[in-house]
Parts: C-alpha cells; sequence; structure tokens
C-alpha cells in the first residue's frame, strides 16, 4: 500500500467513478485502475463495486476510507509543518464551526488571517457539535469551534472555551406561543432541532435537558434540519420552534420575520469551544488561526 494509491482512492470515491477519477487527476483510465487493483490485492480486499451510478463502497471500502483521510490529511500536514522555510504562511484550513461560533466569532479573525496570511485557504463546515468532533476525529477538520457541554465526549479531544452560548427559543412574529412566559406553556408545540435529541447533557439534547430539568414531558420534534438557514426560514412560515442562536434576532438579519419566546427557565448552558486531537498539534497555518482566535476572544465578555 503506498501514498499514491491511498490517494487514487480517495479521489475516486470523492468524483464517484472511476472515469471521472481520471480526468481530475490528469492520468489514463486504465492507470488508474491499476492504482486500485493494487491496493485492493496488497489488502486483500475488495473496496468498492462499480454500479449504474459510479462505484459503491464495500465496508472493508469505508473502514479504508476514514483511515485513507486521516492518513492523507496528516501528511499534508505535515509538509505545511515545514513551508515556513518559504517565508510566508501558507496552506489549507479545515475548519469545524457551528453557526452561533460561524456568526458571532469568525468574521474579525477570518478578515485578520486574509490580511497578515493572503496564501493560506480556508474551507468552513458547518453542522451540529456531534458531526464536527466526528469529523476532527476522521482527519477531515483540523479544528473545531462549537458547543461543548458537560458529557460531550472529548476522551481524545482537547478544548480550548472561548465564550458562552446564547440560544433563545425562535418563533414567528405573530405565532400564538410568542409571547409565553413559561416553559410549560410551550408544552404540546412541536420543534424542529438539528438532529435527534441525544445523551443527556450533550449539546445535541439541550432541548430536552431543559424540559426534563422542569419534569416537563419531552418536547415533540416535527422535523430535523442541519441548515441554519433552512430552519430559520421554515421556523418564520410555520408553528414550529426551534431553541437556537439569538444573535439572529439581534443582527442576524430575521428580525422582521422571527421573534424569541420571553419564558422565565434558565436555559441549560453550554460553551463555545475550540476543539483539537489531543494526541496530534495542528499544522502553522491551523495553529496560527487558532490563536488568533483565542485571542480575539480573551477578554471578551462570556
Amino acid at each position: 500500500m503506498t501514498l499514491d494509491q491511498l490517494r487514487a482512492f480517495a479521489i475516486v470515491v470523492e468524483q464517484g467513478s472511476i472515469r471521472a477519477a481520471s480526468r481530475a487527476l490528469g492520468i489514463a483510465q486504465s492507470g488508474l485502475t491499476q492504482q486500485i487493483r493494487r491496493l485492493e490485492q496488497s489488502l486483500n480486499t475488495t473496496l468498492f463495486v462499480r454500479g449504474n451510478s459510479g462505484v459503491i463502497l464495500t465496508p472493508d471500502g469505508n473502514t479504508l476510507l476514514t483511515r485513507a483521510r486521516i492518513i492523507l490529511g496528516e501528511c499534508e500536514r505535515a509538509e505545511q509543518e515545514f513551508s515556513h522555510h518559504k517565508r510566508e504562511l501558507s496552506g489549507n484550513i479545515d475548519l469545524g464551526a457551528s453557526a452561533e461560533a460561524c456568526a458571532r466569532l469568525l468574521p474579525v479573525p477570518l478578515s485578520q488571517l486574509r490580511a497578515r496570511h493572503p496564501k493560506v485557504r480556508i474551507h468552513i463546515t458547518s453542522g451540529p457539535s456531534s458531526t464536527l468532533l466526528s469529523g476532527i476525529r476522521e482527519g477531515k477538520l483540523d479544528f473545531a469551534v462549537t458547543l461543548v457541554s458537560p458529557r460531550s465526549d472529548m476522551a481524545d479531544l482537547t478544548s480550548a472555551r472561548l465564550t458562552a452560548s446564547q440560544p433563545c427559543i425562535l418563533c414567528r412574529r405573530g405565532h400564538p406561543l410568542a409571547h409565553a412566559t413559561s416553559l410549560a406553556e410551550l408544552v404540546g408545540a412541536e420543534w424542529i432541532n438539528t438532529k435527534p435529541l441525544g445523551r443527556p447533557h450533550t449539546p445535541s439534547n439541550r432541548l430536552g435537558d431543559w424540559f426534563s430539568r422542569h419534569k416537563l414531558p419531552e418536547p415533540t420534534l416535527a422535523i430535523t434540519v442541519d441548515s441554519l438557514l433552512d430552519t430559520l426560514k421554515l421556523v418564520a412560515e410555520s408553528d414550529y420552534l426551534f431553541l437556537g442562536p439569538a444573535f439572529v434576532v439581534q443582527d442576524g438579519g430575521f428580525e422582521k420575520s422571527l421573534t424569541a419566546i420571553p419564558v422565565q427557565e434558565k436555559i441549560p448552558s453550554a460553551d463555545i469551544c475550540l476543539v483539537q486531537r489531543r494526541a496530534v498539534p495542528l499544522a502553522p497555518a491551523a495553529r496560527t488561526f487558532a490563536s488568533m482566535l483565542i485571542s480575539f476572544n480573551r477578554g471578551r465578555k462570556n
């Protein structure tokens, strides 16, 4: 098994077919097929089968893909580690960020990074905390800025607190429950969440924990939606409720269509943290940006 074979395999999966991968790599389709065949022979397994719509990964192919992404990611980070010899910071940063973190914490440091290090390229992946933490473990993300709660699984990760999350209950303007002052008044309402309710005291279960703390029935999830923008549009045009970031009704552009329900009960707290793998140092570009994020949030009102 070689790095070239792993790269070929990962690109075939990314492109969806050997033909598309050969075009992306600029090599003959027969040569790419040979690389994949040698990789399968070295592992004594079949990695994918060809279907009408492209390649379909086998269980062993899925297992290798996770390993390959980690290996190739670390090779790229190792190359970036020595890019300082060129006297100009460069490389790629794969950053995970929750919607609240992206809106509240990233704009200023991103502008600073672009001004100081224009050759650094950044890709931001958005999603719920559990998805972003998985992305770090699988080597897809260098680090993430996301929610961390007391029972978040952090055994192989390390985190630095940046600020406290600022959530609220969002509904459309004119909603019959818009002026409710007690959580009990919301029992029976239908909610949107990023994922199904998870383990107690984890970010994905903050809504469930809130109801449970006040001995109320578990809230009814009507829909789960990953995208914050899609969620806000659904809430603005329906009677669904959403436990989301307060910034969207402060300066997030939805002030005319959404409002916050002023219930008295305190929402379970969660911190927005910078999370990375414990045993793997960040590459120079990612390390620089992580330091800028921490510096920017030092001294903020938390």
